[in-house]
């Protein structure tokens, strides 16, 4: 099942000493462009995070937020040396600049560092238990992403569809008008001819012999195949779990360019002619959309 790039995810976590929340939130994105906050006393995390995150997803701009919080039954000291230290430029900033308000306490505790893991001297089994605890609110939160960017995968899936069926139906429709081409060109020549020679005789066999050399020029059987081709491979990426984005936009760019060149050959052809511009261009209408939906696909 494809899966798009955006999505947000929420992991939770909480023991006796320590309650972890890790949110995950994922955009649009050509490669996995990762970016992960974590709490300054668990630094030793990141790179088992990333290992794990890239495990679990190909494509997107990725944000991680872990956010650790105390229980009431964990006991902590704080670091007043480092407090006193802000409370100093606080002061100094209101001497030299004449700045005035009031400190928020709220504030002052969650500057990094003045309440922290090693200021409850977590270490050894403690420590890991804790590390334990933040990678399984990681796991939680990824599953979670997961989850949406499928649901929105399954929208995306649905839609293409559609617009690939009514590509078929149009690349059908040409493909009947087009073998009307030798005779609507030979018709249009042979008039051509009468209105410029006035009355003189025109050898049937060569007009028929210009008709079917202007027509091998202007033949679009190879793009029709092609169009087919590429539809029927969309349809097969759209049922792969794996990552299809890039495939699939490499082969819209292709089905772009074979409905380019039918408008192309088919210009200056009588009969049907307009027709088969009307069906090219819904043609290249749809995969423009494809293309669009296709850039949310991881």
């Amino acid at each position: 099942m494809i899966r798009s790039m955006t999505g947000f995810g929420r992991g939770h976590f909480e023991d006796d000493v320590l309650a972890c929340t890790v949110e995950v939130r994922s955009i649009n994105h050509r490669f996995l462009d990762l970016h992960i906050k974590l709490p300054a006393e668990l630094p030793a995390l990141e790179v088992k995070i990333r290992r794990l995150v890239q495990s679990k997803l190909k494509r997107g701009r990725v944000d991680l937020n872990m956010n650790i919080e105390k229980n009431e039954s964990a006991g902590f000291d704080l670091n007043v040396s480092l407090l006193q230290a802000y409370l100093n430029v606080v002061e100094q900033l209101r001497r030299d600049f004449n700045i005035s308000g009031e400190l928020d306490l709220v504030q002052l505790l969650r500057i990094p560092g003045i309440i922290n893991l090693e200021s409850l001297k977590l270490s050894g089994k403690p420590l890991e238990r804790v590390e334990e605890g933040a990678t399984k609110a990681v796991i939680s939160a990824l599953e979670d992403l997961n989850r949406m960017k499928m649901e929105e995968g399954k929208a995306l899936q649905a839609d293409l569809l559609n617009r690939l069926n009514t590509i078929s139906a149009e690349v059908g429709r040409i493909e009947s008008q087009a073998q009307d081409a030798i005779s609507a060109y030979r018709d249009r020549l042979a008039n051509r001819l009468k209105e410029l020679l006035k009355g003189v005789e025109i050898d049937p066999h060569r007009l028929l012999q210009e008709a079917v050399l202007y027509a091998e020029r202007s033949d679009i059987t190879e793009e029709i195949t092609r169009l087919q081709s590429h539809s029927e491979q969309c349809r097969t990426l759209l049922d792969s779990a794996e990552e299809v984005g890039k495939t699939l936009d490499f082969l819209s760019q292709e089905m772009y360019r074979e409905a380019n060149t039918i408008l192309s050959k088919t210009t200056g052809i009588t009969g049907n002619a307009m027709s088969i511009a009307n069906s090219a261009i819904s043609i290249k209408t749809e995969i423009e959309k494809i293309r669009e939906q296709i850039q949310n696909l991881e």
